[in-house]
């Protein structure tokens, strides 16, 4: 064996294509090795190869076919004309690729539209504003997300420690499927504004109109929703709104929620008590359900969810609090 013989590592090491495009082109007969050790089966290449190697490597990150490859290495004379043609196929799929996106840009701006009653959206507003956040590090929580979603449009808040979810049902859908986060001010003037009894929602991500009031999206991320309330293994109870404002109400600040036998119990924290709750959340969210029964969940993660009992996707979830002894 000559002394300059290049394992297939090395040459891959010294430009070539990876080890697994080297064992390809040997079987291909692309670039077969120098030489291959009859016990050990191990491929060698010369420092000979190393240029075609490389010439291999440049060509295939080109895109160039293996078909043309062969050409080129086979007939060097006629490199010339095989290259042009594939400069000449990359310019046309460059121009088709700029036309796709141009066209996928194009469908990105269309805004998704619906028609909403004035009511329902006033009530979907009153009913996620307390979850409203104010972090700094999550700029989008100072707004509220109006996911399009077909015939729903829902209203979501997020502080971090609750999220609150209100639906408001739609007529005439039309577009995509759009997610934007409006500033809470913009809707508080939307609350306050004398509006029609209907009107149209326009949301892209350039564009807010709701009801005819004209507004800017925030530009800024806002937490997957959805993820957050796809949790099961619930225990769930109902009951009357006022009899649980009143527990509540006469609770401490923190309290242990159970929903045993079908009934809620509130209570203060004891020393089995691993989780709880802020009493303040659980009103928020009891009271902005606006409903005579509300249902109470609780699901393996210990998050607490109230809803309206006829109206179970309007939804308030509550992070608990952990208790240290």
């Amino acid at each position: 064996m000559h002394d300059d013989l290049l394992s297939i590592g090395a040459l891959a090491r010294a430009g070539g294509p990876p080890v697994s495009a080297l064992r390809f082109y040997d079987a291909a007969g692309v670039l077969r090795p120098a030489h291959v050790d009859p016990a050990t089966g191990y491929r060698w290449y010369t420092s000979a190869q190393v240029h075609t190697a490389r010439l291999i490597a440049s060509l295939r990150q080109a895109g160039l076919p293996v078909v043309d490859l062969v050409a080129v290495l086979e007939t060097p004379h006629a490199a010339a004309d095989v290259l042009a043609r594939h400069r000449r196929r990359l310019e046309e799929d460059l121009t088709a690729a700029h036309a796709h996106l141009d066209a996928a840009v194009d469908i990105l701006a269309q805004p998704g539209r619906c028609w909403v009653a004035a009511e329902d959206l006033l009530g979907a507003i009153a009913a996620v504003r307390h979850a409203v956040g104010a972090d700094a590090a999550w700029p989008g929580l100072a707004g509220v997300l109006l996911h399009l979603d077909g015939a729903t449009l829902r209203l979501v808040a997020c502080d971090r420690s609750r999220v609150a979810v209100a639906t408001v049902p739609t007529r005439q859908p039309s577009g995509p499927q759009v997610r934007v986060v409006a500033p809470l001010a913009f809707l508080d003037r939307i609350a306050s504004a004398a509006l029609p009894h209907d009107g149209q929602v326009v949301l892209g991500a350039h564009r807010l109109e709701i009801l005819g009031v004209h507004g800017q999206p925030l530009e800024a991320g806002f937490p997957d929703y959805q993820q957050l309330l796809r949790w099961g293994g619930s225990v769930s109870v109902t009951i009357a709104s006022g009899e649980l404002v009143a527990s509540a109400e006469a609770a401490d600040d923190i309290v242990v929620v159970r929903l045993d036998g079908g009934r809620v119990d509130l209570a203060p924290p004891g020393a089995g008590d691993a989780f709880a709750f802020s009493r303040t959340f659980l009103l928020d969210a009891v009271r902005a359900a606006a409903a005579e029964h509300v249902a109470l969940a609780l699901d393996e993660r210990y998050a607490l969810s109230v809803a309206p009992a006829d109206r179970p996707d309007d939804i308030g979830l509550m992070m608990p609090i952990r208790l240290l002894h």
